[in-house]
């Protein structure tokens, strides 16, 4: 599949406009295996190309567009060796088309290349029929999404900018002058393990309003419906989802999302909040269980949920120290298990198109809760784009 999406892009030159860039990145990390609490290290290498290419836009208003992000990952280190590396790998979700292969792969090293994105899009008439792996983008959450169940996203990983995906076909098109519609089918091997859903945007009264529903993995009958705001208030933005699931093999649940993000001016009333960002939210899991001793903790592992508890607030915030200059920190805390999540970060420009960036994670808590099980992490990097 990786070679057949390359030679998509390969064959449309004569009629299209092709670009190139990409980046070249490291990700040093030192931490302990939250298994056997033995310490180890690890070295993630990557090298990604990516491809666009568009024809330009017929008489009758038809196009097409294609895009590849052509992966080579190197990972080196005693992380490899360790017990959960063993067991549960590199706790990716599984994928539906086969766009990964590992080339070499040994206790010390493991050399795979892989599409990170890869997908063909058509248009016609205002509609854009996309097919292959591909982000969709749901919900207004910045740190939890109570409506994006097609790229469940963990707030504590640390490269928080890479998003699996998702192998699916989606169409999309404007509805009015501010709305717009979209239907996804992520596809899977059998009718349980596919999803099904449509998201339907508009506006109403200065807000941003969104439905969501249809069918989700979990079970022939399972379905979720939602909704999703963005409301400006005050010179920041209010956000909100909502959503009911119903898996058929469990209690149904609710999951929603409140939050509110803020950025200053260079002209602030109070001068050290001159160039700064924050996000707070606050997060329901209504899977979620109050008791840290039935903590699913495999689902994490597995990339199939991303918190374990009931109530979540976070906070988010990054000032500008200089125009190449930059700190992030994020902070979590579980709710009714009182465990947090606290990592400060640093982001450098330093030449070019050259960024150095480092971190630490620090997680908190009693032995038996949630955040309290993972080992504290150090890392840091490199990354270069071209």
């Amino acid at each position: 599949m990786t070679a057949a999406a390359l030679a998509v892009l390969l064959a449309l030159p004569a009629a299209a406009g092709v670009s190139a860039d990409g980046s070249l990145k490291t990700l040093y990390s030192y931490s302990r295996s939250p298994l056997t609490r033995r310490q180890h290290w690890g070295d993630l290498n990557r090298a990604r190309l990516e491809l666009k290419a568009s024809t330009p836009e017929s008489e009758g208003g038809f196009a097409l567009r294609a895009e590849a992000d052509y992966d080579h990952e190197l990972r080196v280190g005693s992380q490899l060796n360790s017990l959960e590396s063993r067991t549960f790998g590199l706790t990716e979700p599984d994928s539906f088309l086969p766009m990964d292969q590992t080339i070499s792969s040994d206790t010390d090293h493991s050399w795979r290349h892989r599409l990170y994105r890869g997908w063909v899009e058509a248009e016609y008439a205002g509609f854009k029929a996309r097919f292959g792996r591909q982000r969709v983008a749901w919900g207004t959450g910045k740190i939890w999404n109570a409506v994006d169940v097609l790229n469940p996203y963990q707030p504590t990983t640390l490269e928080r900018e890479e998003r699996q995906g998702v192998d699916a076909v989606s169409v999309r098109t404007g509805l009015g002058q501010t709305g717009s519609g979209e239907v996804v089918w992520a596809l899977g091997h059998e009718w349980k393990d596919t999803d099904l859903l449509g998201r339907f945007k508009g506006s109403l009264g200065g807000a941003e309003l969104g439905l969501v529903g249809g069918h989700v993995a979990g079970s022939t009958a399972s379905w979720l419906m939602g909704g999703e705001l963005a409301w400006d208030l005050k010179g920041g933005t209010v956000h909100g989802e909502l959503s009911y699931t119903d898996l058929e093999t469990r209690t149904p649940f609710w999951r929603g999302v409140l939050g509110y993000e803020y950025g200053f001016t260079a002209e602030p009333p109070w001068r050290p909040l001159k160039d700064l960002w924050f996000n707070v939210e606050w997060y329901h899991n209504g899977r979620g269980v109050d008791d840290p001793v039935r903590y699913a903790t495999n689902l994490l592992r597995q990339g199939r949920e991303v918190a374990l508890g009931r109530d979540y607030g976070g906070l988010a915030v990054k000032k500008d120290l200089h125009p190449l200059l930059y700190i992030e920190l994020s902070y979590l805390r579980n709710l009714r298990d009182a465990s947090h999540f606290l990592s400060p970060s640093v982001n450098w420009n330093a030449w070019g198109d050259l960024h150095v960036f480092a971190g630490y994670q620090r997680f908190g808590g009693r032995p038996v809760t949630e955040f309290a099980r993972q080992p504290d992490v150090f890392y840091s990097g490199a990354q270069y784009f071209f």
